[in-house]
């Protein structure tokens, strides 16, 4: 409950606080509050996550793939910076379980491959073509109960963060796609899920269990 409330908390600050800076110290607080203390191994995969997917942003930004109506730095609102972080945690902490088994290498190469065309395409209908394929290859290696369930859960959150982020006017996309969100959100966050379970997951674990 105390997790479902934070996503719907956050979602209410990105749709109705005004300014970025404003919005920026409105999650912080939510997350602060939600989260309650962060070990160690989270803290530094927070950080990890933010850059990687601030690289991953700037260079779907340049392709066009999509836009952020206000702006502050590298065509990002500074609170887009702590966002992903905020999503994987909040992914671990809500759907928790065991880590998956087996070495890292195989998912790691996937993850790699699956994240190439979000910076390289910018045409909508081929990157959901390309991303569907390397999602259905990568769901074809892992498919346990908990491996749907990450990948599930993290597509109800990208609908609700899409949507609510395009219909309140903080990003959009181009080309006008049906409800201002194009397909390919689909396979975008269920990859992110997918991945999470199978790279993030085990490697938090090596240094501390996720708090309850």
């Amino acid at each position: 409950m105390r997790y479902a409330a934070q996503l719907v908390g956050s979602l209410i600050v990105i749709a109705a606080v005004p300014g970025n800076a404003a919005k920026l110290l409105a999650l912080l607080a939510v997350w602060a509050l939600t989260f309650g203390r962060l070990t160690r191994a989270e803290a530094v995969c927070f950080v990890l996550v933010c850059a990687l997917f601030s690289a991953m942003n700037l260079g779907a930004l340049r392709q066009g793939v999509f836009f952020f109506t206000h702006p502050d730095f590298l065509g990002m609102p500074v609170w887009e910076f702590f966002m992903w972080g905020f999503y994987v945690l909040h992914l671990l902490r809500m759907a928790g379980g065991p880590p998956p088994e087996g070495r890292l290498w195989l998912p790691l190469a996937l993850a790699v491959a699956f994240a190439v065309p979000f910076s390289t395409i910018a045409d909508a209908q081929a990157l959901l073509l390309a991303t569907a394929i390397l999602l259905a290859i990568a769901l074809g290696f892992f498919h346990a109960r908990l491996d749907l369930a990450y990948a599930g859960y993290m597509i109800l959150v990208g609908a609700l963060v899409e949507y609510t982020g395009v219909w309140s006017g903080q990003w959009g996309y181009p080309g006008a796609p049906p409800g201002g969100v194009p397909l390919w959100f689909v396979t975008m966050w269920g990859g992110v899920g997918l991945f999470t379970r199978r790279l993030v997951l085990p490697i938090l674990r090596r240094y501390d269990p996720l708090p309850s």
